[in-house]
């Protein structure tokens, strides 16, 4: 596989990372890019968007990774893009201004009309002004944050992006505002924003891997460089390896979320997921090791990223549960092909 971003899939990341490295303000990074219309990268065409799928969203959310930005990229302009065009010509009539897609779990319920339960941390949901539900039937509502029964509870993540905890009670929805069912919408949507959290954790890992080489050549101790350590070298060597590896695993989830093999989909996203909550989490805890006292104070930028890794390990289904997932889906494939072989012997 080729993982070098194609000229377009560059141009869009180098516009993401300029208006990120130029703005301090993060309610004017936004208001920026929206005036870029970058924030439609994955809309419909019919609601102003260019399209974009699953891997060419890779290199943006590694530049957002990259550069530590707080803005709500993937819950309030990447997801819901995605899940529009997904949906088609299912969707529900969406008004225009600022959404959040919120990934609904079974204990969301819609009968007669009326929504009812609890959804807990939806990221972007703080700021958005409509929301766009994946209820687990596969069908897109969409409803204004001030609907009579909805209240939402509004807070930041461990990495200081914002999120917030819906509370629905018979909340009516309007004629248009509930979508037709698209099969398989809401598992593609979970294995989407996986994913799209583990890209922006690549981004901020290659960001740790870069300060930390560059700390082990600056810092001096004993007279000697640091990186001229036979022991830090394999260490470094180590985080480098673990993180092309990681690279190679969001790449091929990217791929597997744009296509319609959805055992091979399934695979990818839990194979990212839990070589995320695995061996990434380990090359975090040795880049601050590295950095020795520097590695573990407030102020230093290594923390920020550290924390926005978790945060993507600790979304979207743990790495536990994504392992039991894979060791599903590698158990159902054994017996396929036992069943095969078997069939092929009492043929023969």
């Amino acid at each position: 596989m080729d993982f070098t971003p194609n000229s377009e899939q560059q141009m869009i990341a180098d516009s993401f990372a300029k208006v990120f490295a130029a703005a301090n303000e993060p309610r004017r990074v936004w208001q920026e890019l929206g005036e870029l219309e970058l924030l439609r990268l994955t809309w419909p065409e019919d609601f102003g968007g260019f399209g974009a799928g699953c891997s060419d969203l890779v290199p943006v959310l590694c530049a957002a990774g990259a550069s530590g930005a707080p803005e709500p990229l993937i819950g309030a302009a990447a997801l819901p893009g995605l899940a529009l065009t997904r949906a088609g010509t299912t969707a529900p009539a969406v008004p225009d201004g600022e959404i959040s897609l919120v990934l609904a779990e079974s204990d969301l319920h819609l009968v007669d009309g009326r929504l009812s339960g609890l959804v807990k941390v939806a990221p972007g949901a703080d700021v958005a002004n409509t929301l766009l539900l994946c209820l687990p039937d596969d069908r897109l509502v969409a409803l204004p944050v001030d609907a009579k029964g909805l209240s939402r509870e509004v807070y930041e993540l461990l990495d200081g992006r914002g999120a917030a905890d819906l509370h629905f009670q018979q909340v009516e929805l309007t004629q248009g505002s509930v979508g037709g069912s698209t099969a398989g919408l809401h598992a593609w949507l979970c294995d989407a924003a996986a994913m799209a959290f583990a890209a922006d954790a690549l981004g901020a890992l290659c960001a740790i891997r870069d300060m930390t080489q560059e700390y082990l050549r600056t810092r001096k101790q004993f007279g000697k460089t640091l990186c001229s350590f036979q022991a830090l070298q394999h260490a470094m060597v180590d985080i480098y390896h673990d993180t092309e590896h990681f690279l190679s695993l969001v790449h091929l989830a990217a791929k597997t979320c744009d296509s319609d093999d959805v055992a091979m989909r399934k695979r990818a996203v839990s194979s990212v997921k839990r070589y995320l909550g695995g061996r990434m989490r380990d090359c975090i805890a040795s880049a601050i090791q590295l950095h020795g006292g520097i590695g573990v104070t407030e102020e230093y930028p290594l923390g920020a990223l550290a924390k926005r890794v978790i945060v993507a390990d600790i979304l979207n289904g743990s790495s536990a549960s994504h392992g039991a997932r894979l060791a599903r889906l590698i158990a159902e494939e054994t017996r396929a092909e036992l069943n095969v072989t078997g069939q092929e012997k009492d043929v023969a």
